[in-house]
Order: structure tokens, then C-alpha cells, then sequence
């Protein structure tokens, strides 16, 4: 894709199909690998390589759409850094298949999902939620009321085991937002 913005910005969007959140504790998998991808990919996209203040990742699985989700990994980086942040991208998920996630890394990602449960209820805006779908999906209450004990049941071989089941490295697309007229980097 192209813009018509500053000719030295670009970004580099990496997006893996998935499934649908029928299965709870699938889409609490695909969360946490979400938080750890995150952590692994702001220390690799921006620590090491130097290259973007803003790389993310996210995971989004329809409630809709029957087999529907996507896993998206993205950075804005200078256009001469495209290819090297392409290949980060890739390295970093490839890895996060090959092996399980490091206990700290595991731990640091789990912590603030753990508190965003435990303060869900602290305000009306989490009743209202619940409440909002106790009669056209009472399956919601349910599924939050095993969350916490869903969330700490989770491994790191658990999230190993979703990013080899969704993350292959041919199953990408690869969207670059290059600027007009700077020709794209090669593959």
C-alpha cells in the first residue's frame, strides 16, 4: 500500500489467520500469546534492533465470524528499516514456536492480565459488561467466573503450542505502507 505522507515513514504489518472465540481457553491462549509476542517483540523490534518506538501486536478473534480471527504483529519504522523489521517480525514469532517462553518473560506477560480480572468488578463499567449479555450469552458469565483459575492453569508449553499452531512462517501476509515512489524492499 502506499501513502502520501513523509517519504522516510513506513509500516510493516504481519497478519496470521486464526479462529474464532468459541473456545475459551483457546482465546485465553491466544492472549497470552498476544501479551508475550508483545513483550518479545518490543525488545527485539525496538531494544535490540534499534528500529520503531511503536511495534504491537494483537490478537482478535471474532465472535461473529464462525472460524474468523486474526494475530497481527506491526511496527512504524524509517523505510530503509523495512526489511530489517520484516525479518525481526518473522524471527520473533518463528521463535516463539521453536521454544517456550521464558519464565520471566511468561510471568511478566501474565501479571497484568491477572490484575485487569481482578479489578473487572471494581467499577460498573465490568457489571454493566456481564450484565449487558447474562441473557443473549449467559456462556460469558461463566467463562469469566473460570478466568483466573483459566489464566493461571496456562503454560509457557501452552503458548508454545498455539504460536506453532498459528504462527507458521508461510501463513502470513505481509502488508508494507511504503510512501509514494520508493520502490518496495525485496522479499
Amino acid at each position: 500500500m502506499r501513502h502520501n505522507g513523509p517519504a522516510n515513514q513506513a509500516i510493516v504489518r504481519m497478519i496470521w489467520p486464526t479462529t474464532d472465540d468459541r473456545d475459551p481457553v483457546q482465546t485465553l491462549t491466544m492472549d497470552m500469546l498476544e501479551q508475550v509476542a508483545g513483550i518479545e517483540v518490543l525488545d527485539t523490534v525496538r531494544e535490540k534492533l534499534g528500529k520503531s518506538y511503536s511495534p504491537s501486536v494483537s490478537s482478535d478473534m471474532s465472535h461473529v465470524w464462525t472460524g474468523w480471527g486474526t494475530f497481527t504483529a506491526q511496527a512504524s519504522v524509517d523505510v530503509a528499516d523495512v526489511a530489517a523489521t520484516r525479518a525481526a517480525l518473522a524471527q520473533t514469532m518463528a521463535e516463539l514456536a521453536e521454544r517456550p517462553v521464558e519464565a520471566d518473560v511468561f510471568a511478566r506477560a501474565r501479571a497484568p492480565m491477572l490484575e485487569r480480572v481482578d479489578n473487572a468488578l471494581k467499577g460498573n463499567g465490568g457489571w454493566l459488561s456481564l450484565a449487558l449479555r447474562a441473557q443473549s450469552q449467559p456462556d460469558r458469565i461463566a467463562r469469566f467466573q473460570a478466568l483466573r483459575a483459566r489464566l493461571l492453569a496456562l503454560t509457557p508449553a501452552d503458548v508454545q503450542a498455539a504460536a506453532q499452531r498459528w504462527l507458521a512462517p508461510g501463513k502470513a501476509v505481509t502488508v508494507l505502507v511504503l510512501p509514494q515512489g520508493v520502490p518496495a524492499p525485496p522479499s
